[in-house]
């Protein structure tokens, strides 16, 4: 969806509201006395005396997008299946969304919502904050630089989410560009981030530079930014039970609601012959009719307001394991495995150090975005695999192969450079 061409269509409503009303009526004078204080214009809130408010707005919107984003890639991936009624969202479940999809262009609070309409709407208020503070001084604006820095950071994290659930996008009404294309987009945004903010900043900018760079093949490239991130760093951001579109959107579906449960084929994940407690979930004992018995529950995140991290060190570790293998690989491992008592691991056989390092990121970064682009990137083996049936005398049909989104329709439909004319 191009969001600054409906950025502009809202600011252009009033005038050409007044228009109509001009060329309906002979005398419209004092029509024209009257305000609409629910209205606010750009002009009258993009002021350096809002910038807080404006970064508030910012971050809102990025929690939004970043729910969003680990909903739906839990759900196109294996980390969880459908237990919801409305058969107009199971074709994700299926991994068979198609381009015309009703939820393709939903919202964040959404049954099943999309990643493309909340994850651009922050990528364009996020660059638009950018050039905003590029415009105004630090006289005008306290901590101007970080705010730029964290900015470009939010838009580059959103950039990317769009990529790792999206087959292709457009940028504010541009030509259609490859999943790779929204990467490079990101890597432009996080360097951005790294000049003038503080460490915390600068170090989720290097781990969401080395992810872009480890999905567009710059192996060197992630490997300098991984490598400098510092052991033990996360970068956290904190969902609200104040609001609905603020809540933690794992918890809301999978807890609150029981529209999304963990798969019998995720559930018990062992690590070196015991149960890893990085994965573990449980029988909630609710069961919705429409899924395969009782939905099962997360431990990750408890409730409305659990933080989710969006930048981690350990992220960073298995950038560099999977990019360099060997006994580097294996020491990593060990050394997450060891925050959570788990047995080590050793080999000195390449694919399975490979093998291994792919079941680490499964275990290590569970329900927090990464599995469906590990899915699709990795061609890892499909669960349940295409062609078996989908919920059998529940909804019917069968499992696709697709391990990406389509551009939604309302994108190519409203954005003139795809469509032309």
């Amino acid at each position: 969806m191009n969001i600054q061409t409906l950025s502009g269509m809202a600011r252009a409503y009033g005038s050409a509201a007044l228009l109509a009303v001009s060329v309906a009526g002979c005398d419209v004078s004092s029509l024209l006395d009257v305000s609409d204080p629910s209205r606010l214009l750009a002009e009258n809130v993009e002021q350096p005396s809002q910038a807080s408010a404006l970064m508030n707005g910012l971050e809102a919107d990025f929690l939004c997008a970043h729910g969003a984003f680990t909903l739906v890639s839990a759900d196109l991936s294996d980390e969880f299946e459908d237990h919801a009624a409305s058969g107009d969202v199971w074709t994700l479940d299926r991994r068979r969304p198609q381009a015309n999809d009703n939820w393709g262009d939903n919202d964040c609070t959404s049954l099943l919502p999309s990643v493309y309409l909340p994850a651009s709407r922050a990528r364009w208020v996020a660059d638009n904050m950018v050039k905003l503070l590029a415009e105004w001084t630090d006289a005008q604006v306290s901590a101007r630089s970080e705010r730029m820095a964290r900015s470009a950071l939010l838009a580059g994290f959103s950039a990317s989410m769009i990529g790792a659930t999206n087959c292709s996008a457009a940028l504010d009404g541009g030509a259609e560009l490859t999943n790779k294309e929204m990467f490079a987009a990101a890597e432009a945004r996080f360097t951005m981030a790294l000049n003038g903010g503080g460490s915390d900043i600068t170090n989720a900018a290097k781990v969401g530079r080395a992810r872009v760079r480890l999905y567009l093949g710059d192996n060197q490239g992630a490997l300098a930014d991984a490598g400098e991130v510092p052991a033990g760093f996360v970068m956290n951001i904190f969902p609200s039970n104040a609001t609905t579109r603020l809540y933690n959107r794992i918890w809301h579906r999978n807890l609150f609601s029981k529209g999304y449960g963990v798969p019998e084929w995720n559930r018990g994940l062992m690590t070196g012959g015991v149960v890893d407690p990085r994965t573990i979930a449980f029988d909630t004992g609710e069961e919705t009719g429409w899924g395969p018995g009782t939905v099962w529950g997360q431990t990750k995140y408890p409730d409305a307001n659990s933080p989710m991290p969006i930048a981690r060190w350990a992220e960073a570790q298995l950038i560099i394991a999977e990019i360099q293998g060997g006994q580097q690989a294996v020491d990593i491992i060990n050394t997450l495995r060891d925050v959570h008592s788990l047995p080590h691991f050793a080999s000195a056989d390449a694919t399975e150090i490979r093998d291994m390092v792919v079941q680490e990121r499964q275990r290590e970064l569970w329900l927090e975005g990464f599995r469906a682009y590990d899915i699709h990137r990795l061609n890892l083996p499909l669960f349940p695999a295409a062609g078996e049936p989908y919920q059998p005398g529940i909804k019917g049909g069968s499992y696709g192969s697709e391990t990406c989104i389509p551009i939604p329709i309302v994108e190519t439909f409203n954005n003139r450079t795809i469509r032309g004319g």
